[in-house]
C-alpha cells in the first residue's frame, strides 16, 4: 500500500516537474532590451525576428503596437563577423555601419553617439544567432540602450 501511494505520488509529480521545466524553458530570457533610455520610452517587446537580407542583418524587438528597437547591420566588408566587436559608428561606403530605430506608426531613428555590436556566429538563414549590443545614443544625448538577443535568423 506504501509503495502504491509513493508510486501515484511519483506519478503526478513527474508530469508537474516536466512541466514546469518545459515552461521556464519557454520564458526566453536571453531576448532582453535594456537601458537609460527607458526613461523617454517604453522597451517592452513580446519576441525578436533576425532577418538576414544580403549583407545586412535586421534584429527587430517585436511589441504591442511599436517595435521598441530595431538594429540594422551592414556586415559588408568585415572579414570576421563572429565574436567581433562591430562598430556600429564606423563607416562603410559613406554609411554608417548600423541604425538603430523606433518602429511603430512613426518611425524614429535614435542617431548613436557609439555602438557595438558581437554575433557569436556569421548570419545565415535557418541558423540561430546571438549576440548582444551596447549603444550610446546621439539623441538623447548619452542615454544608453543595450540588448541581448538569440533567434533563428529568416529571409525577407
Amino acid at each position: 500500500m506504501i509503495r502504491a501511494a509513493f508510486a501515484f505520488q511519483v506519478s503526478l509529480a513527474m508530469p508537474l516537474g516536466v512541466a514546469l521545466a518545459l515552461w521556464t524553458g519557454c520564458s526566453d530570457s536571453s531576448n532582453k532590451l535594456y537601458g537609460s533610455v527607458s526613461q523617454f520610452y517604453d522597451l517592452s517587446f513580446n519576441s525578436v525576428t533576425i532577418v538576414l537580407q544580403g549583407t545586412s542583418v535586421s534584429v527587430q524587438y517585436i511589441g504591442s503596437g511599436q517595435d521598441p528597437a530595431v538594429l540594422v547591420v551592414d556586415t559588408a566588408n568585415i572579414l570576421n563577423v563572429s565574436g567581433s566587436s562591430i562598430d556600429l559608428t564606423q563607416l562603410d561606403s559613406g554609411q554608417p555601419r548600423g541604425v538603430l530605430q523606433r518602429v511603430g506608426v512613426v518611425t524614429t531613428d535614435l542617431p548613436l553617439q557609439q555602438g557595438t555590436v558581437v554575433f557569436d556566429q556569421v548570419p545565415h538563414v535557418g541558423s540561430t544567432l546571438s549576440g548582444h549590443f551596447a549603444a550610446t545614443l546621439a539623441k538623447p544625448a548619452g542615454y544608453t540602450l543595450d540588448g541581448d538577443f538569440s533567434a533563428t535568423v529568416i529571409a525577407p
